[in-house]
Order: C-alpha cells, then structure tokens, then sequence
C-alpha cells in the first residue's frame, strides 16, 4: 500500500529555540555534576563494551568478505601459497535479509472498546502513512542486519515541524557503531538500562554554527584521543586536523526518577542544556527516543549475532582450501648436494608438468608424493563446509542442496531451517512494535492540525481518510441527501442560506486520535514453501472433487496469499450484498405473489358482478318477454284496467352498487400488481449490476494474482 499526506513540510526547530520537541520543564540538578557524571557513563561503557567491539568489527569484515589478518597474508605470499576466500558468511546474512523483506506486512491496530473500531482503522492508516513516508521497511532491514552481523541495532524517533503547530513523526536508522548503552543492561530490548546514548561526528564550523552559546566548549573540545570503535568514519583523524577538525560529540538519553531525559555534551562541557524526552509513553511519562535491540546476548552481557559461531568454520574452510592447492601445485624434492647442476632451474623444471631435471648419476634427487596430504586436507575441507552449512540457514533453505530429495522431504528441511531462525525473527518483530508504539504516541501528542491521509490498497483502489479534521455544518450537509438537507436547512432559524457563515462552525472531529487508544499488532512469517503447502494442495485436490464439500473462505484462510485477509473481506462484502439481495427478492417475490392473489381475487369478484349483472339482463328480458305475450288481439285497443290512473315510466335498470365497487376494487389491485411488478423488475436489474460489479473485482484480484505469483517451490523449479 501506499500513503500520502496533504500538508506543508519544514525542517524541525531546535529544542533551544522553543520549537518542536521543546520542553518547558528545566533540569534541577547541578550541570557540572551532570556533565561529569554522563562522560564517566561513556567512558564506563566504552572501556566495558572494548571486546564487544571489537568482535562485532571482525563479524563485519567476515561478511564483507575481509576473513585474512595481514600477518596471515603476508605469510601465504612468502610461501607462494594461495589466498583464498569462499564467503559463507556472506551468503547467508543474505538469505536471511531477503527472508525478512520477503515477510514484510503492515502493522494494524485494534479498538480496546466496541465503539472505536472506526478509529482504530484510521489509526492503522496513520502507522501505515508514516511508516511509509520514512521508508521505514528500509530502516527494519537495516537494524535487522546489525543484529545479524554485529549482534544489536537500533533506530531514534525524531521530530520534524510540519508547519501547522505539530510535528511529523520520524524515524531514522542510526548506525551499531555510532550507538552506546549501559554496559550492565541484560535484556534483549535494553529496557533495564539505566542510560543509552549517540556518539556524533561534526567539524568545527559546523560546531560553532549550530551552538552558537557554547563557544568556550566548542574550542576546548579539540583534543587529541585514542582510536577507537566510537572513531570518526573513514578511518580515524586527528583533533586538531589542520585541514579538517571533527569532534566528537556524545548525545545520552538516560532515566531519572522514572522520566527520560537528554543532553548533547562534549569532553570539555555542554553543548545543548538537558531536557525531557518531546515523546511520551501511554502512561504520560517522558519515554526514551533511542529504541535498540539485541539478537543473542552472553553472560558478560555482551552482544552478539550469528556470524560469531560461523567465524571458526569459515577460516577452517578458507585455510583447508588454500592448503590443498599449495599441496596440488607445488612439489617436494628431496636431494643430495651436487646432484643438479643449477637448482633454480631444476626447481621450475620440477614445478612444469613437463619438466625435465638432470641428474648426476648416483647422487639422491626424489620428487615425494603430496596428494595425499591434499586429499585429507579436501576431506577436512568438505567436513567444515558440512558444518557451515547446517549453521543458521541450511542448504535447502538456500536452494542449492546438491542432496536427490523429494518434495517432503525438502519442504521438511526448509521447515528447520526457518524455525531455526524464528527467536531472531521474534526479537525483530518486538522491536518493530516497539517503534510502532512511538510513532503512535508521537501522533497521538504532535498530530495536532488536521491532516488528510490517502490510502492506496493494493488493487489501486484510492480512499481518504481524515485525521483530527474539524466537521463543519457545510460538511455534514453535504454528506445528507437531497431532501435531507433541505429540510435541515429550513428547520434552522433563521434558515440558512448560500454563503451564510454558519456553515463555517466546527461541530464535531473526524477520527480525533488525541485520545484513542489502541493494540499494535504484526503478523508476518517467513516467506518460504513449508508442509502447510502440501495441506493446502490436498484441500484444493479436494475441493475439486467434491464441489461445494469446502467453502472459498476455507481455501483462501489456508493459502499463502499475501492480501488474503482483503480477499477476504471482499468475499464476505459479496456474500453480505447477495444475502441482502436474496432477502428483498423473496420479499419482493412475497409481494408479488400477494399481488397476483389479490388479482385472482379481483378477477373473481369481477366475474361475480359480471354474472350478477348478466342475471339482471336475462330477468328484464323475460319481463319484456312477458309484456309482448299479454298484448291484445291485433286491431283492438289496449286497454289497461286501471285506465283512470296515469301511466308512471318506470325507472331506467343500472348497475347493482356492489358491482360497481368490485370492479373498482379489481381495477386497483390489477393496477398494485403491475406497479410490484415493475419493482421486482427494477431491483433485479440493480441486483445483476452489482453482480457485474463482483465480477470485475473478481477478475482484477485474478489478474493481480496472475501478475505477482508466489515464489516456485523447490519440486516446481
């Protein structure tokens, strides 16, 4: 993923000058003392880490590939004997760098409460953006390797001014040699250490520049020292270079009374006035910036990585090697005195394939056989690289076991040889969570303007999420419908209107992480085929004979997809939005169905009024019928016994009313009918959209699974 921030970047303000990282609160103790007291720290720690040192210096020249002392070279080129290096050690601090960027994830955060889960989500956005913006899967590889090589790392958590009152959170790599602790620290991660601290290199005018009140230390700094680990990079210079002065100058960062504190100061005296840490922890304490980690350590308490135990094999390896071919190239005579006329030529002669050496007749001149020599020194050999290579990442591991295994039996060997390398994998997971929860803190504290973060998933997919952003009225409008915000902006009084300032008013924080707080969590393993793939091949072998016997969720939670928990979530999003649909069509289906009853229902009534109506025309006929057959005799009046009262025209026959309102009520259902109908119709076209839409988001995860497939297993090479 990747992230992005829309605000003004600055350079950060010195803590003397009230800027970023500026604490009000005055040290109390006396700073004569204080300064005395933290050169004697350095120099305690100095002398208490000498051979610490110097054992982390020869493990980074065995991985540079710098495996022969100089009295050891010169002895081989007096005796033409060759130098040879095969560079183990090299090989596998390698692997297992490229294993730990293999197995890079993003932290997440997790609500401690129901309600804050969206939150939390902004807050695994704001890690993320961060970690991002430092390169920090850059700084993690680093430190890793220092603790591979040299046996401990680490990295310090500045603070940069964003321009808005805050700061931006940054972490940076600081190099093993350029970092001091307290020697009688124990544990891995150097949280009972009592103090920790930089060792920083700067040129005079550099000096001057940037102190400019410490005048008087700045000129009584430039003394001459004694070389050591702590020395000026490339190679160690004088104090008093004529050309180019440096001094060193010591940061630490030690605890008193349960708060961090820190001080820049100088063998002659104090650069910068101590202070409090800017950051805080989750109990409001000032925390220490310096967050360090140790891959092994020893009773002495001494630091140490694994290059330490390949040390030994890896000079067997070279030397065996360089002996068996001096061996292999060079012969041994055995002569008397006089018996070649010329010795240096009798010696090139000999050293040929095709020499040939004269000899006088009766005197000793033997050439001894010395393979056999080199063949035991080739056996030696081949025992050391065997113990090299079961050392830390193993042959399989590798991808170059010269071993006929079948696939079990390598998934096997890679499955050692990644739990063989799993305590360093803990301890540089703990580390990164502990520099996840500083820069949260640090977000927590600085992030006091709002911020806009753009988050890019890994199907290119763009969303913003804000940070500590003010909600205006204008923003929560525009958020409503149409209808909505009409009404809502009649109901204030006096209505508002275009252009009316209150819809400038801050009514709420978006995402406010001043006060959430949250549980840092990394998941992440080797990267490498294990046995699980096998058990994930049979349950895809299974799912193909039985469809339906295993669900989708079942085979994506078991694969090693690398965004299966996006997966996922889209595929529950799916099933969530069918299931919904499935749940208004048979309403919709119901609906239907009691639209056609109703309709039935109509239509009988109709015929019933129709039948009754039909029943009323037949009756009027057969009294019409009636009246025609009690006529009298063609040519006689019609005379009608009441002839003295007046006819009455009978009232012209309609519809009965009950007819009438039966076939009202029919016309209406029929009418309800078609309109659910049309509906059903509608909804089911929304419904197949969206299943066009899951199909493309379907089609695209296949293609970005096309694009960036797993690396082959060792059976598939």
């Amino acid at each position: 993923m990747s992230y992005s921030a829309t605000r003004t970047r600055t350079s950060a303000a010195d803590p003397e000058d009230g800027g970023v990282g500026s604490t009000d609160e005055a040290y109390s103790s006396d700073l004569d003392e204080l300064h005395s007291r933290c050169v004697r720290w350095f120099e305690e720690a100095e002398r208490a880490t000498w051979d610490e040192r110097e054992q982390s210096e020869q493990a980074r020249d065995y991985k540079s590939g710098i495996q022969w002392t100089k009295s050891e070279v010169d002895a081989l080129r007096e005796r033409h004997q060759p130098v040879t290096t095969i560079n183990h050690v090299s090989r596998k601090i390698d692997l297992l760098c490229g294993l730990e960027r293999k197995a890079r994830t993003d932290p997440k955060a997790f609500p401690r409460t129901p309600t804050e889960e969206q939150r939390a989500d902004a807050a695994t956005q704001v890690l993320r953006y961060v970690t991002d913006d430092c390169d920090f899967p850059i700084i993690r590889s680093a430190v890793y390797e220092n603790m591979l090589v040299e046996g401990f790392g680490g990295a310090i958590i500045d603070l940069e001014d964003d321009g808005q009152g805050g700061a931006d959170i940054k972490p940076r790599w600081v190099a093993w040699d350029r970092l001091w602790r307290d020697p009688h620290s124990r544990m891995p991660d150097f949280s009972d250490a009592r103090y920790k601290g930089l060792v920083l290199w700067m040129d005079k005018d550099q000096l001057q520049e940037l102190y400019p009140d410490a005048e008087d230390v700045t000129q009584d700094s430039f003394a001459s020292h004694s070389g050591t680990t702590y020395d000026d990079r490339p190679g160690s210079v004088s104090w008093q270079d004529s050309t180019r002065q440096r001094c060193r100058v010591v940061q630490c960062h030690w605890l008193e009374k349960g708060e961090w504190w820190e001080v820049t100061y100088t063998r002659a005296g104090i650069l910068v006035p101590p202070q409090k840490s800017p950051l805080k922890d989750r109990k409001g304490r000032a925390a220490c910036r310096i967050i360090m980690q140790a891959a092994y350590i020893d009773r002495e308490n001494k630091c140490y990585g694994i290059v330490r135990d390949m040390i030994s094999p890896q000079d067997e390896i070279n030397k065996r090697r360089s002996k068996a071919l001096h061996l292999l190239s060079t012969r041994l005579v055995i002569t008397e005195s006089g018996a070649v006329e010329d010795e240096d030529k009798a010696r090139r002669e000999v050293a040929k394939p095709d020499g040939f050496v004269t000899v006088t007749p009766g005197m000793r001149f033997e050439i001894a056989q010395t393979a056999d020599l080199a063949q035991g020194q080739m056996k030696l050999l081949e025992h050391a690289t065997m113990e090299m290579q079961a050392s830390g990442p193993n042959a399989s591991m590798m991808g170059n076991d010269s071993k006929e295994l079948s696939g079990r039996a390598i998934l096997a060997n890679q499955a050692g040889g990644v739990a063989q390398n799993e305590p360093l994998a803990d301890s540089l997971r703990f580390w990164s969570r502990n520099v996840y929860e500083m820069i949260w803190m640090g977000a927590r504290q600085y992030w006091s303007a709002g911020k806009w973060v753009r988050v890019t998933d890994d199907l290119g997919s763009v969303r913003w999420v804000g940070i500590n952003r003010p909600i205006t009225v204008q923003d929560r409008l525009a958020k409503m419908s149409d209808e909505e915000r009409a009404a809502a902006m009649q109901q204030m009084q006096p209505p508002l209107m275009p252009g009316d300032p209150r819809l400038q008013q801050v009514i709420g924080i978006e995402n406010d992480i001043s006060d959430l707080d949250v549980d840092i969590t990394i998941e992440e393993g080797q990267d490498i085929p294990m046995l699980q793939a096998e058990d994930f091949q049979s349950l895809v072998q299974l799912a193909s004979m039985q469809p339906g016997l295993i669900p989708g969720e079942v085979l994506i939670a078991a694969s090693s997809l690398r965004n299966k928990d996006k997966l996922l979530e889209m595929m529950k999003a799916h099933q969530q939005a069918q299931a919904q649909q499935q749940q208004q069509a048979g309403q919709l289906a119901q609906q239907h169905a009691q639209a056609q009853i109703g309709a039935t229902q109509a239509k009988a009534a109709a015929d019933a009024a129709l039948a009754k109506e039909r029943g009323v025309n037949v009756i009027s006929k057969i009294h019409t019928m009636h009246a025609d057959f009690s006529a009298p005799p063609y040519g006689q009046p019609n005379v009608d016994d009441n002839a003295q009262q007046p006819m009455q025209q009978a009232p012209e026959q309609g519809l009965d009313p009950a007819v009438e309102h039966a076939q009202a009520i029919a016309g209406i259902q029929h009418t309800q009918a078609q309109t659910d109908t049309e509906r059903l119709k509608a909804l089911s076209e929304a419904a197949r959209a969206r299943d066009l839409h899951m199909a493309s988001v379907k089609k695209a995860a296949e293609t970005h699974a096309i694009m960036h497939p797993p690396p082959p297993t060792q059976g598939q090479r």
